[in-house]
């Protein structure tokens, strides 16, 4: 009997007549349905086409229609799983901060098909990378962590010999005055190639346009991207 990842309560998992002919080995829930309906889907509601963030229109947010005003002529077109609402919060901070790594198996097989459906063969899959300081006291890329069965290409890194805040600890503003983190990684430029970001959070954006810029400067075509969460 399994045991949920977020409460440690039991977990019954009842045999099917389709498993049992399937031959397949038993999968195991890791999170319980109590748990699991803390989350708030995304999937089928209204969100805004520039980020997908939850609303009650299909227009752009606030937050897009000021990424328009500061000359951002193309939008992310962000879509994400999940809202980023408290129980989010709550896991990010086991996951995420506290460095538990086990809790990549809540929403890895769900995130992982995920960006699996959103996924296209012209477009490349670049994930947002982690500094090296965060890397070596965390010891994992929680992006990295979410995903299974996905060669990403490393076309993005931190700039070097720079002391970062985090943007967790960061103002609405401070975040979005953070200057370009980001240098160019790839072997060669990318003449045309689409690219499919991935990341764990959209907050303001400010981290996905800077990658978009980074990539775009180097030769990238139309630059989307995807989240767990918004």
């Amino acid at each position: 009997m399994a045991k949920c990842l977020l409460c440690g309560c039991s977990i019954f998992q009842p045999l099917t007549l389709e498993w049992l002919l399937s031959l397949q080995p038993v999968q195991l829930p890791v999170v319980c349905p109590a748990c699991q309906k803390e989350f708030e889907t995304l999937r089928g509601q209204m969100v805004c086409p520039g980020c997908g963030r939850l609303q009650k229109n299909e227009d752009l947010c606030p937050d897009c229609q000021r990424w328009s005003k500061m000359g951002e002529l193309e939008l992310l077109n962000n879509r994400a799983l999940y809202r980023y609402d408290q129980a989010m919060k709550d896991y990010m901070q086991r996951y995420k901060f506290a460095g538990d790594y086990r809790f990549r198996l809540v929403f890895q097989d769900q995130f992982s098909r995920f960006v699996q459906e959103k996924s296209d063969p012209h477009r490349v899959l670049v994930l947002i990378p982690v500094d090296e300081q965060t890397k070596r006291k965390r010891g994992f890329n929680q992006v990295q962590g979410l995903l299974a069965g996905f060669n990403a290409l490393q076309l993005l890194a931190f700039r070097q010999k720079e002391e970062r805040v985090k943007q967790s600890t960061k103002t609405r503003k401070a975040r979005m005055e953070t200057r370009q983190p980001f240098v160019y990684a790839g072997k060669k430029d990318l003449n045309g190639q689409e690219i499919l970001l991935v990341d764990d959070i959209y907050t303001t954006g400010r981290t996905l346009y800077h990658a978009k810029h980074i990539l775009q400067e180097h030769g990238a075509g139309a630059v989307h991207s995807l989240t767990l969460a918004r």
